[in-house]
């Protein structure tokens, strides 16, 4: 079914645990409890449950068939593998760093088209079905970086089959190696896919002076000041970016993130601020002139919590003019 070419050195590696978008906030970031409220940045390392490592070829579309589906054909299928539905001409990204080690132009076979992957972990992928592929034999790739066009190519045609992009998988060999028979099921080692996180932006001309040396709340509206919630039942996770234009600025301020903690009636029973950032007005600035700073934080919220923001001007007559902020989160 398959042409020749895939015999690459044996490799004992294996694919390593790998975080989602998601996970890698929640690990990088701040995690607030509502038990436990306080900054703690989480180890990436202890946080890691995913199953895989490789990024799936067009991201999160429908499985048309199934590894387990392939091999329970009739005849099972010669090179078992993993089906995406995607229309013909959807860009194929790579699933890991590594190198193109084949590389097949011609819809002739069973397999059509197709661009064969060694990993840097020392395992094989092949993409089957192409319509026209981007990287040569021997180039090395980037995770994530686009390397083929899907198709529908086979049999001797265009349209062999219904668009979608094949992908097989063998661990630590070729299928010359270990047979084509012996690939396994791709899915088991794909990196979760993340929704599409929520994108919220909000700017608000709050021109107020800020006291020296006192902790004052942000507003992000009117009369509003929370720039993240979650409840009992609903958590949030994400990332967020305040950016602040100011004048008045000589010395300088800070900026600082703080999460309260919420009872049952919605009041506060406890507060834990974050490290503050100091934003320092630059040489040129005057006191007429803007000084620009921004405050990112990636967060993880669990229970009654709310965050909002604080400045504290560090010279008389420090005004901010506009509050900007931006986050990307999800809901669960």
């Amino acid at each position: 079914m398959c042409d020749a070419g895939d015999s690459e050195p044996s490799s004992e590696h294996r694919a390593q645990p790998f975080l989602s978008r998601r996970a890698l906030l929640v690990g990088a970031g701040v995690a607030f409890g509502a038990t436990a409220i306080g900054w703690d940045l989480i180890s990436p390392t202890l946080s890691a449950t995913a199953a895989g490592t490789y990024l799936r070829p067009c991201g999160d579309v429908r499985i048309s068939s199934s590894w387990q589906d392939h091999r329970n054909r009739t005849p099972p299928s010669g090179e078992p593998g993993t089906d995406y539905a995607v229309p013909v001409g959807t860009p194929i990204r790579a699933a890991a760093d590594g190198v193109i080690v084949d590389r097949k132009d011609t819809t002739s076979t069973a397999t059509g088209r197709y661009l064969a992957l060694r990993a840097d972990d020392g395992n094989y992928i092949r993409y089957l079905h192409l319509r026209s592929s981007s990287v040569l034999p021997g180039t090395r790739v980037s995770r994530g970086q686009v390397i083929a066009l899907s198709g529908a190519s086979g049999f001797g045609y265009e349209s062999g089959y219904g668009p979608h992009v094949h992908v097989s998988l063998w661990l630590g060999g070729t299928p010359l190696q270990l047979g084509f028979t012996n690939s396994v099921d791709f899915e088991n080692y794909a990196e979760p896919e993340d929704p599409m996180p929520i994108h919220q932006s909000s700017t608000y001309l709050w021109n107020s002076v800020v006291p020296v040396g006192i902790w004052t709340r942000v507003p992000v509206a009117t009369n509003l000041y929370w720039l993240a919630q979650s409840s009992a039942t609903v958590k949030e996770t994400g990332d967020l970016a305040i950016y602040f234009t100011a004048s008045g600025v000589t010395r300088g301020f800070q900026v600082r993130v703080v999460a309260e903690t919420l009872n049952a009636s919605g009041g506060v029973t406890n507060a834990a601020p974050q490290p503050a950032l100091e934003i320092r007005g630059t040489i040129a600035t005057t006191r007429n002139s803007p000084t620009y700073g921004s405050y990112s934080l990636p967060y993880s919220l669990s229970g009654p919590l709310r965050l909002f923001a604080e400045v504290r001007a560090l010279n008389g007559g420090l005004r901010i003019q506009q509050v900007t902020v931006k986050k990307n989160y999800w809901l669960s």
